[in-house]
């Protein structure tokens, strides 16, 4: 959901590299439940709407808000190899890079609104966040802004490898409207995914899409079996899971995966992580409850195959 209110558009969007050697963490967070962790041989990615600028004020602890983050890095508890972070303030960025970075972390952040309002993230930029374990190859921030937008849609982007294979890593934030300017800003985001598929990339989407999953919007990342319209290439990871199948649409019975999923905002799916279909299988994910001092969305674990 939007987090942010109306202020001046973000001059430019910045392409830069985000090697990050930093200060020593601070106090270890809390490990998972060992029981929340993958099997070995997947990959463990985690994707959070943080809510890092409007909740930002009692009952939302913002100490609590780094550590429950850092904690999903944590080796001991799910020890996710990327997060993917959304309405994340600049400063919030750097402390997490401080706990992060010890455990072999990278960050991109990229600025939908810029510094300088005190009525934003303490005078901070706002934005998006991607992690990524690994050296980093190479970072893009996509600007998916059609017009009319009340602030810049932008995308951080990072290149490391995943499993092994070099995978473009994006955290995803679209528009909040009726779907008029989301949908061309999905056209935007899943043309280039297209691009570094074709490429020979693998490609993970994760975030805060702002729409339910048989909108218009996410047509455009479900592979065109999922039905209503889709034709994208990607295996949402929560689409095999027959608790949260609509039986009306999807009978358990005798349907694999269907466009569905469980809540993450409220009554709402609204955070997805889309895998590229080439390179990912056996997906699954599991919203944690929610935790009412750090944000209003669910925290979404994922794990799959490569």
């Amino acid at each position: 959901m939007r987090r942010a209110p109306v202020t001046l558009a973000l001059l430019a969007v910045v392409v830069a590299a985000a090697f990050c050697a930093l200060a020593p963490p601070g106090p270890p967070a809390a490990a998972a439940p060992a029981a929340a962790v993958a099997a070995a041989g997947t990959v463990r990615l985690t994707s959070y709407n943080i809510c890092g600028n409007m909740c930002s004020r009692a009952p939302y602890d913002p100490a609590r808000r780094i550590a429950a983050v850092a904690a999903e890095a944590d080796p001991g508890g799910w020890g996710a190899d990327q997060l993917f972070l959304q309405e994340v303030c600049e400063h919030q960025h750097r402390a997490l890079l401080d706990r992060l970075a010890p455990l072999g972390f990278a960050g991109f952040h990229s600025a939908t609104l810029p510094a300088g309002n005190p009525a934003i993230c303490e005078g901070h930029a706002y934005g998006n966040a991607v992690f990524v374990r690994g050296p980093v190859s190479a970072t893009a921030a996509l600007d998916l802004t059609v017009g009319g937008e009340r602030e810049p849609i932008t995308v951080p982007c990072a290149l490391a490898n995943l499993a092994d294979r070099p995978t473009w890593s994006c955290s995803v934030h679209l528009y909040w409207d009726d779907g008029t300017l989301a949908v061309p800003e999905a056209d935007r985001l899943a043309a280039q995914a297209r691009r570094w598929l074709g490429d020979g990339f693998a490609v993970v989407l994760g975030g805060d899409f702002n729409h339910s999953p048989r909108t218009a919007t996410l047509s455009r990342f479900y592979r065109p079996e999922r039905g209503d319209g889709a034709d994208g290439l990607f295996t949402e990871a929560d689409e095999s899971d027959p608790e949260f199948f609509d039986p009306v649409v999807c009978p358990p019975a005798t349907t694999s995966a269907c466009r569905s999923g469980e809540t993450t905002f409220g009554a709402k799916k609204l955070d997805y992580v889309f895998l590229g279909a080439p390179h990912f299988r056996a997906a699954a994910a599991d919203a944690l409850p929610l935790d009412t001092a750090v944000s209003d969305h669910n925290l979404l674990r994922v794990s799959a195959t490569p």
